[in-house]
């Protein structure tokens, strides 16, 4: 290989490592575009919501609210792999919450509407309209687990396919 040949390969690598660096140093220096009152959660402009308290990052819309439509398990995983191959806000690994990740959304002292015009129990950086649970990854057979966010909470196995409590909330660590 020829020393034109040497030096046009470490210019480019140079390049490549400077673009990354630069566009992950964006992400951590990206301000918030609206906070909470008692400062745990964090909307971002690129559609998410950070919760300072536990360290997820998850998506401000739930998945009613971006496609007016209900979903099973199967699709809810799938949309997950949608949003991860259009690196929506520009990562590639969100996922169905665990159910305690999704329980850690519910506070009782918090307000907000469903879809319905129901009271839920997350905080009002997520906005009004989105459904009133989340299915979450923890499964058993032909059920899973969802997540409810009305009355007092909880989660409950549902059926992957026809669960009333057919919503979703997309998360990342």
């Amino acid at each position: 290989m020829s020393s034109l040949n040497t030096a046009r390969i470490g210019i480019v690598c140079l390049v490549l490592f400077f673009s990354v660096n630069v566009w992950a140093e964006g992400r951590v220096n990206q301000k918030p575009i609206a906070q909470s009152a008692d400062k745990r959660f964090a909307n971002y402009a690129d559609g998410t919501t950070l919760d300072n308290k536990t360290g997820l990052l998850w998506m401000t819309q739930d998945y009613w609210q971006r496609e007016a439509k209900w979903v099973n398990w199967y699709n809810a995983n799938e949309y997950a792999q949608r949003m991860n191959n259009k690196d929506f806000a520009g990562y590639r690994d969100w996922r169905l919450p665990t159910p305690e990740e999704a329980a850690s959304l519910y506070d009782r002292r918090k307000r907000n509407v469903d879809k319905d015009g129901d009271k839920i129990f997350i905080d009002t950086m997520f906005p009004k309209g989105a459904g009133w649970s989340t299915w979450t990854s923890e499964e058993k057979y032909n059920k899973a687990v969802t997540v409810s966010f009305k009355d007092e909470g909880g989660k409950a196995y549902q059926d992957k396919i026809s669960g009333t409590d057919a919503f979703l909330r997309l998360v990342r660590r």
